[in-house]
């Protein structure tokens, strides 16, 4: 009889089992980093990262699953009940001549000299889960309480380290609702266009652009990089959307707090991005190495938002052939969140949202996801040769349908001969 496996363990679960074998083996061992932050806030954290004097390969030899992501860097991943601990050995950083990972660490016993090679104070504490106490060697405890983002020492230094802190630094202050420290804030506005000329990856700034567009502080964050003089180095192929950095904020402060994993793919990029023009945003994504997805998702929420400004005036059959080419929902938010930020009325959004209903409702061939009752094959069959005359007079019977003036397959292609002798 086999046995039965032990049931997952929760992140803290399995950072308090890697803190103890340490511990039990002569080792320092404290939680590390945001970890530690959120549990201040009160906050239950997503993963634990545990720090310790342990060296890689001893790390490797307490435990049964590790993994080495990062040896050169002291860091390995402790496999435990489902659950992976990153456990880096304390350590101080040699210069980064690439501007992004140091040239050389040395490790060290001592995790006070660890905390100063960290970026920002709130992400520079430490806890003793068994003597139930933070360790707090950069004043990050007061500036969690006072809600500020602040660099651990000099701020030039922490973002000549890795010019990404600039745009990491509103991003934490989204995700916190924190403000940033006027000496942090002035160094980032001032080297903010350095982030171009350091080699920071694309991929490494859409990443960090997503988590501010996605989380519910999005409007603050991006408040943030207009101050910061951000935008034009992150969106420098959208100058639309840098001239209107102030109307894409109020359009993020109108998108509601919590998105879908669907939603997030397009929604925040479009409220960003709806200044710009059609290729500008196209361009920015492409740039951002943004995936299919996402790009997809926005240049289609992007193209219906023109359309749907027109709303009130568009034909029934036009209305609902826009709200098929989107997910209605995300239509009607981003049409709101932008027609507020630019002060215009709300017809177009009301109507737009009574359409949605009513077409809800709808049954029989008029429905706003029907199939067409007749298509090409059907015009084949009639004696309608095929060629150009198909893309005229489809779209016309198609539209007849969708406003209820043919019900049947015999009236549509009664209306499509009637059509094609005509054309």
């Amino acid at each position: 009889m086999s046995k039965a496996r032990p049931p997952k363990a929760t992140p803290e679960e399995a950072a308090r089992f890697v803190v103890g074998v340490l511990r039990e083996a002569g080792h320092e061992g404290l939680y590390a980093g945001g970890c530690v932050r959120d549990r201040l806030l009160g906050r239950v954290p997503n993963d634990y990262d545990v720090a310790t004097d342990a060296e890689p390969d001893q790390v490797q030899g307490l435990f049964k699953r590790t993994l080495a992501v990062g040896e050169q860097f002291g860091i390995v991943i402790v496999r435990y009940r489902g659950q992976q601990i990153e456990v880096a050995t304390f350590r101080t950083d040699g210069d980064y001549s690439d501007g992004r990972r140091p040239d050389s660490v040395a490790y060290t016993r001592s995790p006070a000299e660890d905390a100063q090679r960290r970026d920002f104070t709130v992400n520079g504490l430490f806890f003793d889960p068994i003597a139930e106490e933070v360790r707090d060697h950069v004043e990050g405890v007061a500036d969690v309480i006072a809600g500020r983002i602040r660099a651990i020492g000099d701020p030039r230094q922490r973002f000549s380290e890795d010019r990404l802190r600039i745009l990491r630094a509103p991003r934490f202050a989204a995700v916190l609702g924190f403000r940033l420290e006027e000496e942090t804030a002035a160094a980032g506005k001032a080297m903010a266009g350095e982030i171009a000329s350091s080699g920071v990856s694309p991929e490494r700034i859409r990443v960090e652009l997503l988590k501010l567009l996605k989380c519910p502080g999005r409007a603050r964050g991006w408040r943030w990089c207009r101050e910061l003089d951000l935008l034009p180095v992150v969106f420098a192929s959208a100058p639309g959307a840098v001239a209107g950095a102030e109307r894409a904020e109020r359009a993020l402060a109108e998108l509601p707090a919590s998105l879908s994993a669907e939603q997030v793919l397009g929604l925040p990029w479009a409220a960003a991005l709806h200044t710009a023009s059609l290729s500008e945003a196209e361009a920015t994504l492409r740039a951002l190495r943004c995936s299919n997805k996402e790009r997809e998702a926005t240049l289609r929420l992007l193209r219906a938002l023109e359309q749907a400004r027109e709303f009130p005036r568009l034909t029934l059959s036009a209305q609902k052939r826009l709200l098929r080419q989107v997910d209605p929902a995300e239509l009607a938010l981003l049409l709101r969140a932008t027609e507020l930020a630019h002060e215009g009325d709300l017809r177009a959004y009301r109507q737009l949202q009574a359409r949605r209903a009513a077409f809800a409702e709808e049954v029989g061939p008029a429905r706003i996801d029907a199939k067409p009752l007749v298509m090409g094959k059907d015009l084949g069959k009639a004696g309608i040769k095929p060629g150009p005359v198909f893309g005229r007079v489809l779209p016309l019977v198609e539209e007849a349908q969708l406003e209820g003036r043919v019900r049947t397959k015999q009236e549509a292609l009664a209306l499509a001969l009637e059509l094609a002798q005509q054309v």
